[in-house]
């Protein structure tokens, strides 16, 4: 039996496009205006399944964060990101694997969040995800947000 690597191409880009949207909103939740948590609240119910479950790993923290359904997530973000004066989510490079209507995606992720002290909160870490083909297309059922490495820059 022949692979169709045009269908495998074509939902591994639907897939990887899921985690920049992902960004795209989280940036937009952290304008924090309510129409801007609007925003991105819409773009979150796009791509993840009204039950996704996300958490935070390896972050130091006391308590990882977590958050089941996109609404949760987005009250998360918005708890995390309301302080800083700007934020911005990067995704690089990017691991898919597609089985049928299954498949998997690992993110690398390089976050910039501007502090009022001018300082700079940076934040590299790994996005892994697990998807489903739905209906209405492909969506992340679980996320979870893993910290590789943080800290802080003086801006000048």
């Amino acid at each position: 039996m022949a692979i169709d690597r045009s269908s495998i191409v074509a939902d591994k880009h639907e897939i990887e496009t899921l985690q920049r949207l992902y960004a795209k909103a989280t940036d937009t939740i952290g304008i924090a205006s309510p129409e801007k948590i609007q925003e991105g609240r819409d773009i979150y119910h796009r791509i993840y399944t009204d039950d996704v479950e996300i958490r935070t790993a390896n972050t130091g923290a006391e308590e990882e964060l977590r958050a089941v359904g996109p609404d949760a997530w987005v009250d998360v973000v918005y708890g995390a990101l309301k302080d800083y004066t700007g934020t911005q989510h990067l995704i690089g490079t990017q691991l898919t694997e597609v089985n049928g209507d299954e498949g998997s995606m690992e993110s690398y992720l390089n976050a910039w969040h501007k502090n009022p002290d001018e300082t700079v909160f940076y934040f590299l870490g790994t996005y892994i995800s697990k998807v489903r083909r739905y209906d209405d297309g492909w969506k992340i059922y679980e996320m979870v947000l893993r910290r590789d490495t943080s800290g802080i820059v003086q801006m000048h």
